[in-house]
């Protein structure tokens, strides 16, 4: 890598180098936080290099790594595509058909980013009204 390279990276990475040795070192290792932890602190035991290295990781910035696994928004959008139209074959028929239950976690993941849906329900009640009709019903 030449001098430039190791800069530019380094830069990314907003001046912190041993950040820069440890994502390169991730890279070289198949990905794995742990190997790329052990290979640069040696003496460090198997346990503390999970758990370090995992630290590390987690000041990589995440579009930095999705970088590194080939991710993107639009492969993101392209995989999700694929879901709502997933399909599967009939046993019975030898037909192709739709597969209802795969489509339905597409359909959550596109209803939450266009904040049609949520993880919890919403739910509101008017607990004054209730008080108020209990309060009467028993005289208080």
């Amino acid at each position: 890598m030449s001098g430039d390279k190791v800069k530019d990276l380094v830069k990314i990475f907003n001046n912190n180098i041993d950040l820069a040795l440890f994502y390169i070192t991730w890279i070289k290792n198949g990905l794995n936080a742990s190997k790329a932890y052990k290979e640069l602190h040696p003496t460090v035991s198997d346990v503390s290099s999970y758990e370090l290295g995992s630290r590390m990781l987690r000041k990589v910035d995440k579009n930095t790594i999705m970088e590194a696994y080939g991710l993107d928004q639009q492969v993101y959008f392209k995989q999700l595509r694929e879901g709502l139209d997933a399909s599967k074959w009939n046993d019975f028929t030898g037909e192709r058909e739709a597969d209802h239950k795969t489509r339905q976690a597409y359909h959550d993941k596109l209803g939450k980013l266009l904040g049609i849906e949520t993880d919890h329900p919403t739910v509101q009640m008017n607990f004054v009204k209730v008080l108020q009709d209990e309060r009467k019903e028993f005289e208080l």
